[in-house]
């Protein structure tokens, strides 16, 4: 079974080797020449410093200048691949086969369905998953060499980051695959599960993009109102943030706005600062998920999505089984 299915799918397991081997040739010869560069202009130390001598230089400024852009196009890739992995190998997976009918001579076969299923979705999911970690490594390898200087500065939530850091692609791209292949079976259409899928993959995406960040424990904390809480929470994930009253209850945005428009008339900072207790605005609050956390976030990322995928096999395997 794991040999038809390896000579039924061999095209897309030769491109994805392909894809494999160029890309990390690609990532191979970028990350040598922008250490070439690091080392030409003189910012290694910038690397894993944030300090004043690396704020605001202009080798500095030049070094983002030709390289950031590629850098983000390096994570581009790899949240991108998951969707591909969906479009191109989930999805036509079982639509091509119902479409054009072969598959009623492997119904016909000794083999059973569940089993019939099983070897190709091994054989379609496996290298796929393997070539989307290789080159997930691979740009995280080139991007560790940019440390402060490349997107990393922005910290793990920031949104190109947080999508390609820990095992987070593996679950989107379990997800996508398992959407596709089950709108590949239920529509029958090879065309319809390939685009339905793009459409719902970035939907669900979209849709569950702060929910990892609801379900970890949260840090609370509290300041006066002319404290900073930024200052004090470095680089975090905000969930929420606004204002308490003196009963310690959260006060409305809407409230917020007209009770700080309703100090503001009143000179000073520091007699402005004096009016926002008087006014029912005693302190500020958030929130957020610290940085030490982040592998927390990923590790329900993929409970969700990874959950999703199984969810959605079993819709397969529950489809399959009333095809004739």
């Amino acid at each position: 079974m794991i040999w038809v299915a390896w000579r039924l799918h061999r095209l897309q397991l030769i491109t994805l080797l392909v894809v494999l081997v160029v890309g990390a040739v690609a990532v191979v010869l970028l990350r040598s020449a922008m250490l070439d560069d690091i080392a030409a202009l003189r910012i290694a130390d910038c690397v894993t410093s944030t300090g004043p001598a690396c704020q605001g230089t202009e080798a500095v400024g030049d070094f983002r200048v030709e390289w950031l852009t590629p850098l983000n196009l390096g994570q581009g890739a790899i949240l991108s691949l998951p969707a591909m992995i969906g479009v191109f190998i989930g999805a036509p997976l079982f639509a091509r086969e119902l479409e054009q009918g072969t598959h009623v001579l492997a119904f016909t076969q000794s083999v059973s369905r569940t089993r019939w299923m099983v070897g190709k979705l091994l054989v379609a999911a496996v290298p796929a998953v393997v070539v989307l970690i290789a080159l997930q490594q691979l740009v995280w390898w080139w991007l560790s060499a940019a440390g402060n200087l490349g997107p990393l500065v922005n910290g793990p939530f920031h949104v190109l980051n947080i999508g390609i850091e820990n095992a987070s692609p593996v679950g989107y791209a379990l997800f996508a695959f398992a959407l596709g292949t089950f709108l590949g079976v239920v529509s029958r259409r090879t065309l319809v599960a390939m685009t339905g899928g793009l459409a719902a993959f970035i939907v669900v995406r979209f849709a569950l993009f702060d929910l990892p960040g609801r379900l970890v424990p949260l840090r609370h904390l509290e300041t006066d109102a002319g404290g900073s809480l930024s200052e004090s929470q470095g680089v975090a994930l905000t969930i929420d943030k606004g204002w308490l009253d003196a009963a310690g209850q959260r006060v409305p945005d809407d409230r917020v706005g007209a009770l700080i428009q309703a100090c503001k008339p009143t000179g000073t900072q520091d007699e402005f600062l004096a009016c926002l207790p008087r006014s029912g605005l005693v302190k500020k609050y958030a929130d957020f998920v610290p940085e030490s956390q982040a592998w927390q976030v990923h590790l329900v990322d993929v409970a969700v999505f990874g959950g999703l995928a199984v969810l959605l096999l079993v819709g397969t395997g529950w489809a399959l089984r009333r095809q004739s």
